[in-house]
């Protein structure tokens, strides 16, 4: 789905790299170039570097550069298609594909089907007779009508079949309704059936105003209270906002972003006139949640339900938006109340004085044990989990701090808490967690072998190997390096621009990667087709991946109190792994 290269360049000509970089990061003058603190680390003296003549930016802290395209593409986690799309529009372009490809890829047919899907829940919701009951909830919720319309709330019908058969009517494929999960197979192969029924649904829509999935809420008795859409190449529930294409602007505006855990917690907030506000889509905050939201502020309020289970989630998820480099400050909203109960009860000004009133992160945790009174083991559990969120800061001094901080406020020795951080902590292959020996292993090394062969083989620039790229994810390569190049293979593919070509060289020289990727391509090949290699090791790193993050949560069960709620947690993530494992 090509835009073609006039239209590209027409869009360089008309956007200027000073002002889109503005809008993000506080610039100032210095000569003939502009100043500010990198968006995409943490720094106190500024070194990211924005030139007007050359339209480039460059960070000499964190070595990230590129043009006005790339800077849109990693603030916003957006394509280089869509980076161009929303530049055009700023500067009056009439962006368009080349007529006829577009439709044909298979992402926009997953779009189109979402969108389909959205319009059909949309007017079960407000034109049909089934939709009353979902009506009567709303209205009982105190959300009214014009809210429905700006959410494109709606309504998933009982009956089980009504959007398979809506679908078919309108000749939306199977298959891809299928492989969004809209729609599953019966038993059999005796027909289709709806995978939401009978539930409140909330269309989760990108910045781009793309609806990439949904979130529906049971309106009967049954369970779960709440099912998501099923992981797709648009929908990683890991990473998703609810919300996140209405707080876009006003987090930049105001410069942070409360973050709350339901749907119906941030439509509340909206109500209260309160806009840059994210939500998670029915999971708890993890490592990709945070560092997308680093990518837009720098601070982020926590803003819990007022109970047990509450206080605890904010204490994790503080710990991995810190890890992370964001400040975070914690809302302690009055017990028995969640954000939306509290600002459907309270006076406008009351609620607006509590979400003014949070504390400081570890000044939340001190309030919290104090108030909690918790007993020895309850504290140690604790005190173990924060730990290990805080072991996934890429940057060991930051993680060394936090829990140097830790340890003061809770009142432990610190290097008892570092010997914790240390084995599940910072490694050299970019931070992430995973087994004590993971690091260092033999299988660990078979692992980041076996991600160096799919990277050089996807280099090979085959049709197939470009396709490859939308089935892979950061997540499937543990080491540091090997990310980066995944991340400068999939914007040079979305770009159209040949990965043996100078033009992919040039770029991955301005970013530092140049020697790296020579180094890549050197990887030995085995003999054979190389489509063939690639769709067999691609199988291979998935496997591996997923196994090591078997060993992880089996090493997390043996660190929680059983039946707790984070022990069936992770043991109901443990079961969908095993199963997602069964079907490679």
């Amino acid at each position: 789905m090509p835009i073609p290269q006039h239209i590209i360049e027409q869009v360089r000509d008309r956007s200027d790299v000073v002002e889109v970089v503005g809008a993000y990061v506080d610039l100032k003058r210095a000569g003939t170039n502009y100043k500010g603190l990198c968006p995409f680390h943490k720094e106190r003296t500024p070194s990211f570097v924005v030139s007007p003549d050359r339209q480039t930016y460059h960070c000499f802290g964190c070595g990230k550069g590129g043009n006005v395209f790339s800077f849109l593409m990693e603030m916003d986690g957006v394509s280089f298609p869509e980076a161009v799309r929303e530049l055009g529009k700023r500067a009056g372009i009439d962006v368009e594909s080349r007529p006829g490809e577009d439709a044909r890829s298979e992402n926009e047919a997953l779009f189109q089907a979402n969108t389909f899907a959205g319009h059909f829940y949309h007017d079960s919701l407000v034109k049909t007779a089934a939709g009353d009951k979902a009506r009567k909830y709303l209205e009982g919720r105190g959300i009214p009508r014009e809210v429905w319309r700006r959410f494109g709330l709606g309504y998933a019908p009982a009956n089980g079949e009504a959007l398979a058969q809506a679908a078919m009517s309108h000749r939306i494929p199977r298959d891809v309704l299928l492989k969004l999960k809209l729609v599953m197979a019966r038993d059999g192969g005796r027909g289709y059936y709806d995978y939401f029924r009978d539930r409140l649904m909330f269309p989760i829509v990108q910045p781009q105003a793309r609806v990439v999935g949904f979130g529906g809420r049971i309106l009967g008795n049954g369970e779960p209270k709440y099912l998501n859409s099923a992981e797709s190449l648009l929908f990683q529930k890991r990473r998703m906002f609810y919300g996140l294409d209405r707080a876009h602007t006003p987090i930049r505006a105001s410069r942070f972003a409360y973050l709350v855990e339901g749907y119906t917690d941030l439509i509340r907030l909206h109500l209260a006139g309160v806009e840059n506000t994210l939500a998670t889509c029915g999971t708890a905050l993890t490592r990709d949640h945070a560092a997308r939201v680093r990518r837009l502020t720098r601070r982020v309020v926590l803003l819990p339900d007022g109970d047990e289970a509450g206080a605890n989630a904010a204490l994790i998820s503080g710990a991995l938006l810190m890890a992370e480099g964001v400040e975070v400050g914690v809302v302690s909203l009055p017990p028995g109340l969640d954000p939306d109960s509290a600002g459907k009860t309270m006076k406008t000004n009351e609620f607006a004085e509590i979400l003014g009133r949070h504390m400081e992160y570890f000044e939340y945790l001190d309030y919290t044990m104090q108030h909690r009174n918790p007993s020895a083991r309850e504290r140690e559990d604790m005190i173990r989990r924060i730990v290990g969120a805080i072991s996934s800061a890429d940057d060991p001094l930051r993680g060394d701090v936090l829990v140097g901080e830790l340890a003061r406020v809770v009142g432990v020795d610190p290097a008892g808490l570092r010997r914790l951080l240390r084995p599940a902590g910072t490694m050299a292959d970019g931070g992430r967690r995973a087994g004590s020996d993971a690091g260092t292993s033999r299988s660990g090394e078979k692992r980041r072998a076996l991600e160096r062969l799919v990277l050089r083989l996807v280099m090979e620039g085959t049709p197939s190997a470009l396709d490859s790229i939308d089935s892979l994810d950061i997540e499937d390569f543990s080491d540091e390096a090997n990310r980066k190049l995944y991340k400068l293979l999939d914007s040079m593919r979305e770009a159209h621009i040949d990965l043996r070509g100078r033009d992919f060289q040039r770029r991955a020289e301005e970013i530092g990667l140049a020697g790296f990727a020579n180094e890549i391509s050197l990887v030995s090949v085995p003999p054979g087709n190389i489509d063939t290699l690639l769709k067999d090791h691609l199988r291979e790193l998935k496997k591996r991946r997923i196994e090591d993050e078997l060993d992880q949560l089996r090493e997390r069960l043996l660190n929680v109190p059983a039946e707790s709620e984070e022990s069936i947690s992770i043991a109901e993530y443990f079961k969908s792994l095993k199963q997602a494992l069964e079907e490679l």
